[in-house]
């Protein structure tokens, strides 16, 4: 009968091997042969050792890379947000700055208002119009005159609905305001639109001195419309002979492309 079967003697055989080896590499038996075979495997060791350091390095630093990427993406989008809520921070005090100049003008002239956003501007350009969010549910009606900055008048009300309303614009063809130099003659007048251009004053008479940067103002004459609210300046008289009037052309002292709120003034007695 058998006691240990084939594993068993593979086993003690294997064991015998290993303290065999021990023993030769303790006294130096084999360091001919270690010395050998690390010659032999040396060059393969420190290849498959760059190998691999490569290889790690090159998913680091593709992950590092992935990381860059999103931080600068990050990075980029704060950056948007930072210059959109500069944008509006600087809109908005514009039109507070804006606010206060209307606001200051109409308390010294005793005037009331509604003070009304810009939303919008017409898209033809034989048509000078604004587009303001206030309308019948605020009072609006046909007729009122529209300011900007110190008492500049921009235009009138043309159109209204329920929540917004029109107002053609001072330099369009189809507009005009009776008008008065402030000269010691207190020269009236008619300023009419240009085409969208420019503003000029007509009906001058021709006796009346008028004079290159004298301010011209609204006469008082017109229902709704106070007396005094700045239309522009003179920039150049036209006298035309054999003609019982004359005529000056006017620089406008506010842009309509800059205007972002305005006030629409109530009903002057």
């Amino acid at each position: 009968m058998k006691l240990f079967g084939k594993p068993v003697k593979l086993s003690v055989a294997l064991l015998a091997v290993v303290i065999l080896l021990i023993f030769l590499h303790y006294f130096k038996i084999l360091s001919p042969i270690e010395n050998l075979a690390v010659r032999i495997l040396s060059p393969i060791q420190n290849k498959i050792y760059v190998l691999g350091v490569k290889i790690n390095n090159f998913y680091s630093s593709t992950g590092f890379r992935k990381d860059l990427v999103k931080i600068n993406l990050e990075l980029e989008e704060k950056v948007n947000n930072l210059i959109i809520e500069n944008s509006q921070l600087k809109m908005m005090l514009l039109e507070q700055q804006e606010l206060d100049q209307q606001y200051n003008f109409l308390q010294s002239a005793g005037l009331d208002a509604i003070v009304a956003k810009v939303i919008g501007k017409s898209l033809q350009p034989d048509r000078q119009t604004l587009i303001l969010n206030r309308g019948q549910k605020e009072g609006i009606e046909v007729g009122l005159p529209v300011i900007a900055g110190e008492g500049v008048i921009i235009g009138k009300i043309v159109a209204v609905n329920r929540s917004s309303s029109q107002v053609l614009l001072i330099n369009d063809s189809r507009s005009s305001l009776a008008a008065t130099i402030q000269n010691e003659m207190q020269t009236k007048g008619v300023v009419i639109g240009e085409r969208g251009l420019s503003l000029k004053m007509e009906l001058i008479p021709q006796d009346e001195e008028v004079g290159v940067g004298e301010i011209v103002v609204t006469s008082g004459l017109e229902p709704s419309i106070p007396r005094g609210l700045v239309i522009g300046q003179v920039e150049q008289v036209i006298t035309e002979p054999n003609s019982f009037f004359q005529a000056a052309f006017l620089q406008p002292l506010i842009s309509p492309d800059d205007l972002i709120v305005v006030s629409i003034l109530k009903y002057h007695d």
